[in-house]
């Protein structure tokens, strides 16, 4: 499956690098507003497509839309204005207009309006929105999501894969909007690092399962436990977590995702698992830990549902 990745910034079609100091107060030369795309396996994880529509730095006030157009086998194409043709053979189109409009305490305000206009490749009674909305980096909204059709070679779900090499299934695609720090991994020096745990109890016992992921500042970094089985089903918890090191301690975006089913279900039927759905924003003091639940399982779950999950969370900067 062949992908064209691009990212649209002010007038190009192309990744806009910004130098920046190593630590310091955001300002609007640091931060924009994002539109991702993202891929959703059979199994219901969420990874970024590499495709993103951007304002750049908010400073410079610019506003502009986008199209995105989702061929066969999700693959994304990306261009400039919110008019116009969407791709040949596309199934699925968006029309995105972001408008910046200010910033305060860390916050920046901005001005979305997008519109689904395309599904299966037909026009269609337009479902969008036109909102005004605020938020800080490291925040994300989900806009909208569709499922993609199975390759029309097999009849299966779509292959795709994730940061591993590690071939998965596509079930959908699905935009987000963020507020994100202007990308410039080339020049950044610091490195966080997040130790998490599953901890699972019933009957008065606790175990748990240990992990330590390691990435950039305010960036998403994926985590994934070892699945829990037990009298033929199968429980995973996964997600991402963002660090963004602050003078005093750590802010952190904690998104989790838990789902089930036969331990030796085939996701690859299109069938879409039971899922439940965290996400937590938390502020950590130097070396402390908390400690977030997650919601209580469906009887579906079997010998899971009768059990509280959490997961317990450490951040530090590493450098």
């Amino acid at each position: 499956m062949k992908k064209i990745l691009k990212r649209l910034a002010p007038a190009l079609l192309m990744a806009q690098l910004t130098g920046v100091a190593a630590a310091h107060a955001q300002t609007a030369e640091d931060l924009e507003v994002q539109v991702n795309a993202f891929e959703v396996t059979t199994g219901g994880a969420e990874q970024p497509a590499g495709v993103t529509f951007s304002t750049g730095p908010v400073s410079k006030k610019w506003s502009g839309g986008g199209r995105f157009s989702v061929r066969a086998c999700g693959a994304f194409t990306l261009e400039a204005g919110a008019e116009g043709a969407f791709q040949d053979g596309s199934t699925t189109g968006w029309r995105v207009v972001l408008t910046p409009i200010g910033m305060k305490d860390g916050a920046v305000t901005f001005r979305l309006h997008w519109i689904r206009a395309l599904d299966t490749g037909k026009e269609m009674t337009a479902k969008g929105e036109d909102i005004e909305l605020t938020m800080r980096p490291g925040e994300s909204r989900s806009l909208d999501s569709v499922i993609v059709p199975p390759d029309k070679t097999t009849g299966r779900p779509c292959p795709i894969w994730d940061n591993h090499g590690k071939q998965i299934e596509l079930s959908r695609v699905a935009l987000r909007v963020a507020v994100d720090y202007t990308p410039h991994e080339s020049l950044e020096r610091r490195l966080v690092g997040v130790d998490l745990w599953l901890l699972e109890r019933a009957g008065g016992k606790e175990r748990s399962q240990a992990l330590s992921v390691r990435g950039l500042p305010h960036r998403e970094i994926p985590f994934y436990f070892d699945a829990i089985t037990e009298n033929a089903l199968s429980l995973e918890v996964l997600g991402h977590v963002a660090a963004s090191p602050e003078r005093d301690g750590v802010a952190v975006q904690l998104q989790t995702r838990s789902f089930w089913g036969p331990a030796a279900f085939d996701w690859r039927d299109g069938k879409r698992a039971p899922t439940r759905y965290v996400d937590s924003r938390l502020q950590l003091k130097p070396g402390e830990t908390v400690e977030v639940a997650l919601p209580q399982l469906e009887g579906s779950a079997g010998p899971f549902a009768a059990r509280q999950y959490a997961i317990r969370i450490r951040a530090r900067q590493l450098r």
